[in-house]
């Protein structure tokens, strides 16, 4: 048995006209039966003949059949075009032509700007007041901060229990064990980490981010991607992230993307690995991005 909210449209289409041809004495199925209305259930062909009983009446006067059953005479009909009307619905949007044209070049136009918020305001305002450029051209920023980095909690212990866990996984698997070792060498290798030297260290705040790693042996370049974790909360609750101000995506959506590809006969493609490590955050917060 299945359920459904509806089974087909009201039967009949319209009302009939059947005075004078309902036989008399007669118990009819359903005494309606010229009246638009819903079908309830849908019975299968494998009763259709159970239900059936000796007796079938055909009009003197129309193409009515009365066929007896189970249930009492049921009515049927041939149907015939020259019964059905044919209904023109005409559907009409009031609206100025200056609107729809507006309308329709804002769907069009993948340049609208976004609305920015008062966040990604200050963040850009901040940009543009911090930035700078090293000897090698490229930029130097600061993170732009709600509060003062001294507002932050306790971080080393945390970052040193998550790496305790960490080694615990790592030990336990060799080739999981050297893409680790290999990614870290490999981001120092590259300057873009340097070692903290305790002897030296003059940082009175630190914030340190605890990492995990992500396995994914299927990939055929990067098998190995190691997170940051800056959203983890210190001691007090507070992490690093939650003191930022959040300056919103500024890199347009996939899909964006690919329809400007229509606005120029040529696009180029450029390998972007390791865009966003080539943009150094200044040396008086660097302590805020540690890692142990």
């Amino acid at each position: 048995m299945l359920f459904v909210d509806k089974i087909t449209d009201l039967i009949p289409v319209k009302n009939l006209n059947v005075k004078g041809l309902i036989p008399e004495n007669i118990n009819l199925a359903d005494y309606s039966f010229y009246v638009p209305g819903p079908i309830d259930c849908l019975l299968g062909a494998e009763i259709f003949y159970e239900l059936l009983r000796s007796g079938q009446i055909r009009s003197e006067n129309s193409n009515l059949i009365f066929q007896n059953t189970v249930f009492g005479f049921v009515a049927s009909r041939s149907n015939s075009f020259a019964d059905t009307e044919a209904r023109v619905h005409c559907g009409l949007i009031k609206g100025g032509l200056k609107q729809t044209l507006k309308m329709f070049w804002e769907l069009e136009n993948v340049e609208v700007e976004r609305t920015k918020h008062e966040e990604a305001i200050f963040c850009e305002d901040h940009f543009l007041k911090t930035h700078s450029r090293d000897d090698e051209v490229r930029y130097v920023v600061k993170m732009p901060l709600k509060n003062e980095p001294n507002c932050l909690g306790e971080s080393r212990d945390i970052a040193l229990k998550r790496l305790n866990a960490l080694w615990t996984r790592l030990i336990s698997d060799p080739q999981y064990l050297k893409l680790h070792r290999d990614f870290i060498h490999e981001y120092e290798q590259l300057g873009h980490m340097k070692e903290v030297v305790t002897e030296i260290d003059n940082s009175k705040i630190a914030y340190y981010m605890p990492h995990h790693c992500i396995l994914r042996l299927e990939k055929s370049t990067t098998k190995l991607r190691v997170v940051f974790n800056a959203t983890d909360p210190t001691s007090n609750g507070l992490s690093l992230n939650s003191i930022q101000y959040n300056g919103g995506l500024v890199q347009n959506d996939l899909f964006t993307i690919m329809i400007k590809f229509r606005e120029h006969p040529y696009a180029l493609t450029a390998d972007v690995k390791m865009m966003y490590r080539m943009i150094l955050i200044h040396e008086s917060q660097q302590p805020l991005l540690r890692i142990l």
